[in-house]
């Protein structure tokens, strides 16, 4: 065991049943280690889809069993799709109940297959118009890592593709930042996914990436050393070193 005993929870709740929970169910056991030296514990479970309200209500039901301890540094995600033009009058009382009831909305736009699609190079930023137009895009991909058609329910999603784990993590970042030079707003632009993002708080950034969130990043194993960057800055060494930095 790592000194830094595991002393912060963290609970994804999953939009719906599969896609996301088998995803960060495979996640948490690839990067146990990792995890362990954030002083991390991350509890993936299964969402029940629906409408925005309801997939937060949900949530909060989760979050409720969960008991988040926020004095130990206790967070509670949820993994939520904007889908298509029909869900977007829904979101802003989704987001207003999620905040009131301290749920952190991780969007993907339209759905979290588009994170998936990340993982591969030179995807489309072109508009998306909903999770079938993303999952026809990932189809076109998806055989270099599986001789078949991507799967909802597919049990080793992370695993097959771990290897470009950090193609993913780059790649949404530079498309936020094509939103932001473009437009100056990235929040729920199509298409992106705030996934990477995620991904940072749970096991960090280390030196030579780039930075993920805007925000003070502690350098893991001396927590008297921050440094404040925005986001899209090179994450620096530390007195000549390549080093560990977390949120």
């Amino acid at each position: 065991m790592n000194k830094r005993a595991l002393n912060r929870r963290v609970l994804i709740v999953g939009e719906g049943r599969e896609t996301e929970y088998n995803y960060f169910a495979g996640f948490r056991i690839k990067f146990e280690k990792e995890l362990e030296v954030m002083g991390t514990s991350v509890s993936p479970v299964r969402g029940k889809g629906g409408n925005a309200r309801g997939i937060v209500e949900h949530a909060i039901k989760e979050a409720k069993k969960f008991k988040p301890n926020r004095k130990l540094g206790d967070r509670v995600f949820l993994l939520l799709d904007t889908e298509g033009a029909g869900r977007a009058p829904e979101l802003p009382e989704a987001e207003k109940l999620a905040k009131k009831n301290g749920i952190e909305i991780v969007y993907s736009c339209p759905a979290f297959e588009y994170w998936l699609l990340c993982h591969f190079q030179n995807i489309s930023r072109g508009h998306f118009k909903d999770c079938a137009g993303v999952i026809s895009a990932l189809n076109k991909k998806w055989n270099s890592v599986c001789k078949t058609e991507y799967d909802k329910a597919d049990l080793d999603v992370f695993d097959r593709l771990l290897h470009v784990l950090v193609v993913a993590r780059a790649q949404a970042l530079q498309i936020v930042l094509h939103h932001l030079a473009s437009t100056g707003i990235a929040h729920c632009a199509n298409p992106s996914t705030q996934v990477y993002e995620l991904i940072a708080i749970l096991i960090g950034v280390r030196t030579g990436e780039k930075c993920p969130i805007t925000g003070a990043w502690k350098l893991i194993g001396d927590a008297g050393v921050m440094i404040q960057l925005t986001k899209g800055a090179n994450m620096p060494a530390h007195e000549g070193h390549a080093v560990h930095w977390r949120l």
